[in-house]
C-alpha cells in the first residue's frame, strides 16, 4: 500500500502507528447493522465492533467481551509475524472502580494494572513493582461556553470568569497531595516534550524556531508558593470586581451576586481528590462549587453534549505534534466538550 500525502506531515509516522489508522476490512465496515443511519447517512462507524469475533488485524484477536467487565484477546494465526508472538492469550479486568482493581492485582488475579487509588500512592511508590512513566497530556478543567454560568456576559467577560476561576486554583497542592508522582503544573495547554514539527521541542527555542509565548514560560502564572498564590488570588478578586462582584473585607464574596456552579467528574478516588481541592480554594472567596460524580461513560456523553456547568477533562497525545491539542478547540471537532461555537 502506498500512501500519497498532498503536504508535507511531520508526524506521518506517528499517525501510522496510531490505532485509529489501521486498516480493517471496508466491507465488515460497513455491512454492520447501524452502520447506516434510515437517511443513508453513517450513524455509527464503530458497529463493526461492538461485540466479540469482529474482523480485524494485528497480533490478537478477540474472543469474548463480558461489557464493563472483561475481555479475552488469543493469539492470531494469521498475523503475518504469528510466529514472533509468545503471549498466546491476554484477560483483561474492566472496571472504573480502581479499588476493585487494585484489589485483584494484590489477591494475584491481575498481573499488570495502570491505576491505583489515591490514598496508596505514596506506600506504593516504595515498592520495586510500582513504576512512573511519562506521558504527553495536560490534565484540565472544561467551561461550558453555554453554561447558566456565564449567562448575561459578554464573551471578553466570560473569559474573565473563567480567568478569576483558573487563578484560584491552587495546583501545586493538587499535585503534592493528589497526583503525587512528579506532575508538572501545567502553564500552558500543549505539554512540555512535545516535539515542534522540525525536529525540535515545541516550548522550547532554538536556532530556527522561537516559542510564540515570552520567554518560553508559558502563559499562566505557576502559583508554587504562598506570595505567588496570594497574589493569584488578589489578582482573582480585582477581576470579579470588574464583573461587577463585591467583595468584604477579608476577600469573600458578598451581596446578592453570587457564584454557584456544578462540578462533573467520573468515579475516581483521583479525579474527587482534586474536585475536594478546587472546591476548597473556591470556598475560600465564597464561591460555591458543588461536585457531581457519575460513571465513565454517562460522563462522556454528559460532557459530549454539553450537560454541565464545569467538567474535569484530559488529554494524553495520540501523536506527537501540538495540533493534536490545539484541534480540540476547534467548533467542529468531535472532542468540542466546551461547546465552542454550538
Amino acid at each position: 500500500m502506498t500512501v500519497v500525502l498532498s503536504a508535507p506531515c511531520a508526524y506521518m509516522l506517528d499517525l501510522c502507528a496510531f490505532p485509529t489508522f489501521f486498516p480493517v476490512k471496508q466491507s465488515e465496515v460497513e455491512s454492520a447493522e447501524g452502520y447506516l443511519g434510515s437517511d443513508g447517512k453513517i450513524l455509527d462507524a464503530g458497529a463493526w465492533a461492538i461485540e466479540a469475533g469482529f474482523v480485524s488485524n494485528g497480533a490478537y484477536v478477540l474472543e469474548s467481551w463480558s461489557h464493563d467487565e472483561s475481555m479475552v484477546y488469543v493469539k492470531n494465526p494469521y498475523y503475518h509475524n504469528a510466529d514472533k508472538v509468545k503471549i498466546e492469550r491476554l484477560e483483561f479486568m474492566l472496571s472504573a472502580d480502581d479499588t476493585a482493581i487494585f484489589a485483584a492485582y494484590e489477591a494475584g488475579n491481575l498481573d499488570f494494572i495502570d491505576t491505583a487509588p489515591n490514598d496508596k500512592l505514596s506506600e506504593l511508590q516504595k515498592r520495586s513493582d510500582f513504576y512512573k512513566i511519562d506521558q504527553l497530556g495536560t490534565y484540565y478543567v472544561s467551561f461550558n461556553v453555554k453554561s447558566d454560568l456565564f449567562e448575561g456576559l459578554s464573551g471578553t467577560d466570560a473569559s474573565k470568569l473563567r480567568m478569576a476561576l483558573s487563578l484560584l486554583v491552587d495546583r501545586d497542592y493538587i499535585v503534592e497531595t493528589c497526583g503525587q508522582t512528579g506532575q508538572q503544573i501545567a502553564t500552558t495547554f500543549v505539554p512540555a516534550g512535545m516535539l515542534n514539527g522540525h525536529g525540535g521541542v515545541f516550548r522550547e527555542n532554538d536556532d530556527a524556531y522561537t516559542y510564540p509565548v515570552k520567554d518560553a514560560v508559558g502563559y499562566f502564572p505557576e502559583g508554587s508558593d504562598q506570595d505567588e498564590l496570594e497574589q493569584n488570588r488578589e489578582k482573582a478578586i480585582d477581576i470579579l470586581k470588574e464583573l461587577g462582584y463585591k467583595f468584604d473585607s477579608e476577600g469573600k464574596l458578598t451581596g446578592d451576586k453570587k457564584i454557584s456552579f456544578e462540578y462533573l467528574v467520573n468515579e475516581d478516588s483521583g479525579h474527587k481528590a482534586i474536585a475536594e481541592c478546587m472546591q476548597q480554594d473556591f470556598k475560600k472567596v465564597g464561591i460555591d462549587m458543588s461536585i457531581k460524580t457519575i460513571d465513565w461513560d454517562t460522563f462522556l456523553e454528559e460532557r459530549k453534549a454539553g450537560n454541565y456547568d464545569v467538567a474535569r477533562n484530559g488529554w494524553i497525545a495520540d501523536f506527537n505534534d501540538p495540533i493534536n491539542f490545539l484541534e480540540l478547540f476547534i467548533s467542529g471537532s468531535g472532542n468540542n466538550d466546551c461547546q465552542f461555537g454550538k
